[in-house]
């Protein structure tokens, strides 16, 4: 039974039917019957005469789309698109600032390698968005570690508020030692580092 598909997707069965009209002798116009070279005599029935072959079209089952299994997904191949860092992904550790007071009491801040802008936006590699809103939202200071030199420094940053470095505000760089004190705002961070003088990360 012969099936395709028509233009507009639907698929489509076709059949032929044959209708049989009698015995030619129970007709009077069987002998004057224009058509009659036209019909086909098949066996089963001496005289017995057949319609021209009808098709009959009708709609099979409608078009549907594969469902797409979970294991016919494509893959990603390892390193084949590279990982870009979330922003404020501070990098490789080299050390930490910790929320000793004020709001976010607790939390603990990776300090990365180069260069750290600080403030409450996410946007910061540092980012303290813990409600204390007499911090800056970008950049309120920088705190920086040198791996080449292997030593911490803070710098003051944008914001119109000061920062201040064991009650010394900070309005040029200067060196962050370990156990030292940043106050920005109301909160209150003590700095432990992880690099320095028996450890660094390699330059990239």
């Amino acid at each position: 039974m012969p099936v395709y598909r028509t233009p507009d997707g639907r698929i489509v069965e076709e059949t032929t039917l044959v209708k049989p009209r009698g015995k030619a002798t129970d007709r009077p116009d069987a002998d004057t019957d224009p058509n009659r070279d036209a019909t086909e005599k098949i066996g089963g029935g001496v005289g017995t005469e057949l319609d021209a072959p009808t098709v009959v079209r009708r709609p099979g089952a409608a078009p549907t789309t594969p469902t797409r299994r979970p294991d016919d997904e494509p893959t990603k191949l390892a390193g084949a698109v590279p990982t870009m860092p979330a922003p404020g992904d501070p990098g490789p550790v080299a050390g930490w600032l910790v929320v000793i007071d004020g709001p976010g009491s607790g939390r603990d801040l990776r300090v990365g390698v180069g260069r750290n802008d600080l403030g409450r936006s996410s946007e910061n590699r540092i980012s303290l968005p813990f409600g204390d809103a007499r911090i800056s939202r970008r950049c309120h200071l920088w705190v920086n570690y040198d791996p080449r030199h292997r030593v911490f420094s803070v710098v003051p940053g944008s914001g119109a508020n000061l920062a201040y470095l064991d009650e010394t505000a900070i309005e040029e760089r200067m060196l962050l030692a370990h156990g030292a004190t940043i106050t920005v705002g109301e909160t209150s961070l003590r700095f432990v580092a992880f690099c320095g003088d028996d450890f660094t990360w390699p330059e990239e």
